[in-house]
């Protein structure tokens, strides 16, 4: 009797994942397909990277994230299972900011703790500009450049990172799967998805020699909407101009923790700079991780996540000091 109520305590003690999915429809009549998973007390809000990929590029590995709380997920437009959009005017940065609004009030949260994978680092970075009230606390995961210039020398990196570690054969394939023409008239976009998955996969490895253990897909979606990913990729990233986020999230109180991976595409300049620009930020580097911290050191990964979601600062965060980093 006492070992089977052992038992029985054991399974109410277990977090259980309890999952639901629909739609939001935003006031431009956006349908923004959304999933959530795990419940608790507290609720995380993830943004997936990309643009152009869609929840599924961290559902499955981002999983350690809901054995406690709430984590709810969302197609960005144009990705995944959310509307397709073909109105370049659609995709531009103000509407992604609306939609993670409407994320926000489609759930009732008053603020919001928000991980950015990526690009949506970026993302959350210009929702909190335009709503620092709504904010309870930011994780930029290996997060886009706060500058265009630093973007640039992102860009400049994944070149670079293509010549080291790619064959010649897979460098020219890679070159041409960048072209958005080369999606919108495949025959089978899925299959020009996956080609371009693995070998950006590569570049985002920690050692060019091992491929990193990643289960999410960045393929996820209809043929049609997988077919135009790059081009959605092209149109927001067109849409944000010249930006320069460093004195504008100067005005975001929420404390922020910003994970870079040492080997990463995207230069530590720049998530030095995301640190020394908001008012109270530590940077966390990850020593043996690329572009995939979460799956390349995952054990310490969603540690440090569990500690800064617990209210402390994880072990090896570190202040940066304004102005010890230069940005173009």
């Amino acid at each position: 009797m006492r070992l089977f109520l052992f038992f029985l305590l054991l399974l109410v003690a277990a977090p259980v994942a309890a999952q639901s999915e629909g739609f939001i429809t935003t006031d431009d009549g956006v349908r923004l397909f959304y999933k959530v998973e795990g419940s608790g007390p507290q609720t995380l809000v993830v943004v997936h990277g990309g643009p152009g990929f869609s929840l599924e590029s961290v559902r499955a590995d981002f999983a350690p994230l809901a054995r406690n709380r709430r984590v709810i997920y969302y197609d960005q437009r144009g990705n995944g299972r959310s509307s397709l959009i073909e109105d370049p005017a659609k995709l531009a940065l103000p509407r992604h900011v609306a939609d993670l609004e409407a994320v926000r009030r489609h759930f009732r949260l008053e603020k919001m703790t928000l991980i950015g994978n990526s690009w949506g680092g970026l993302l959350i970075s210009f929702y909190a500009v335009a709503h620092p009230d709504r904010i309870e606390r930011l994780i930029l995961d290996v997060p886009a450049s706060p500058t265009r210039g630093l973007m640039r020398e992102m860009s400049a990196g994944i070149g670079t990172r293509a010549r080291e570690w790619l064959s010649a054969a897979d460098r020219d394939r890679l070159r041409d799967l960048f072209l958005p023409r080369t999606w919108l008239e495949a025959r089978d976009p899925v299959a020009a998805c996956n080609t371009f998955g693995r070998l950006i996969l590569r570049i985002y490895a920690f050692d060019p020699a091992a491929d990193p253990p990643f289960h999410g897909s960045l393929c996820a979606g209809p043929p049609d909407v997988v077919r135009r990913s790059l081009w959605v990729n092209n149109m927001i990233v067109d849409s944000l101009g010249e930006y320069d986020l460093r004195a504008e999230v100067r005005r975001v109180r929420a404390p922020v923790l910003v994970i870079h991976g040492v080997s990463d595409v995207i230069p530590l300049a720049s998530s030095r700079v995301w640190a020394a620009s908001y008012p109270d930020a530590r940077l966390l580097l990850m020593r043996r991780s690329g572009h995939l911290a979460h799956v390349q050191e995952s054990a310490a990964f969603f540690s440090a996540i569990e500690t800064f979601l617990a209210g402390r600062w994880p072990a090896g965060a570190e202040t940066v000091t304004s102005g010890s980093e230069a940005a173009p």
